[in-house]
């Protein structure tokens, strides 16, 4: 083989690395410089008529000042009595139709009733046959419908328990979006049966403003993890023990909310993903969806999606290293099978 070729040889490959190593440079940089796509989400939970309106408001307003979306779970129907009860409350029946074109909300389907059906554990789905749950879905998405003018895309069922038949139901009745326990599945983010699931990453209510921030970090700092860090509360989170609003516990959610734009390192999107913030405080209005890497469900209907990507750096390096080494053997088989000919001896 002549040293032509060879040298080649070596040129591309070492092209090939430059280019490999620049792209695992530029993704490390993104991690330390957090442009890391991070996502946080607000799920607030057990809105309905008979929730307590002024913390409703209050924490709300929250999201308001601080321009942060939240996706608002309502459960359509909390009682025995007929007919839509979303409609019989008119303070909060108007005060929810006069936030349901306002893009920081989405308007999110938590269950029928929310209450529990006798299973072994809290559930409202939980072992029910599926025509059952279809129809009680149905009916509580027709109710959001009718009053306020919403299709709701994203499911939450109550006491974060469902099973197979729930996320058929809702499939069947065009939910996308799926928020739940990472028990329910297993799943802390990914696709089922072509629905997106989101699992609850941390709840409000059981948390100080440190745990919050240090449960925050390990998932910022973990580049093999989820990328979307679901945040649960309720209204009534935000009650005194006198029965009035907590301005402490309302403050705790505007200083997480201020702790997280100052990492600089998470935008803020809702569980249906039709708007997200730009950066720590500035907002995009163009309806974009995160880039995320999505699984076809035609295919890999229940693969899981579990955020290791090439920002991650290893499969990169891995690569580099593969590429390297598929170098070094195609010039050693290319020596041995066209060894350099000598001349012949003089006799």
């Amino acid at each position: 083989m002549g040293s032509a070729p060879a040298g080649k040889i070596v040129f591309a490959c070492f092209l090939v690395s430059i280019v490999l190593f620049s792209t695992v440079h530029v993704n490390a940089q993104g991690v330390a410089g957090g442009q890391t796509r991070k996502y946080v989400v607000f799920r607030e939970d057990d809105v309905t008529p008979g929730a307590k309106f002024a913390e409703l408001q209050a924490v709300n307003q929250v999201q308001i000042d601080k321009n942060v979306p939240v996706t608002i779970g309502i459960i359509p129907h909390p009682n025995a009595t007929a007919g839509n009860q979303l409609l019989e409350n008119k303070q909060f029946l108007n005060y929810m139709r006069s936030i349901a074109s306002n893009r920081l909300f989405e308007f999110a389907q938590h269950g029928y009733t929310h209450q529990s059906a006798g299973t072994a554990s809290p559930s409202e789905f939980y072992g029910r046959p599926y025509a059952v749950q279809y129809d009680t879905i149905k009916k509580g998405r027709d109710d959001i419908t009718q009053a306020f003018g919403v299709v709701p895309t994203t499911f939450i069922p109550p006491f974060d328990k469902g099973d197979n038949n729930t996320l058929k139901a809702a499939k069947a009745l065009g939910f996308t979006e799926y928020s739940t326990a990472f028990r329910d599945f297993n799943i802390n983010e990914g696709y089922m049966d072509g629905v997106r699931i989101d699992a609850v990453s941390l709840v409000f209510a059981n948390e100080s403003l440190q745990s919050m921030e240090s449960a925050t970090d390990r998932f910022l700092n973990d580049t093999h993890g989820i990328d979307t860090f679901v945040v649960l509360y309720h209204p009534a989170d935000f009650s005194g023990p006198d029965g009035t609003v907590s301005s402490e516990r309302v403050k705790m959610l505007a200083d997480y909310i201020d702790y997280l734009k100052g990492t600089g390192r998470v935008q803020f999107t809702k569980l249906d993903h039709t708007w997200t913030t730009e950066g720590g405080e500035s907002s995009s209005s163009s309806g974009t969806s995160p880039v995320k890497t999505t699984v076809d469900s035609n295919n890999e209907a229940n693969s899981i999606w579990t955020g290791i990507g090439l920002s991650g750096g290893l499969p990169l390096y891995a690569s580099l290293g593969l590429i390297a080494f598929a170098c070094i053997g195609f010039l050693w088989f290319r020596v041995r099978s066209n060894p350099t000919r000598r001349p012949p001896k003089r006799l």
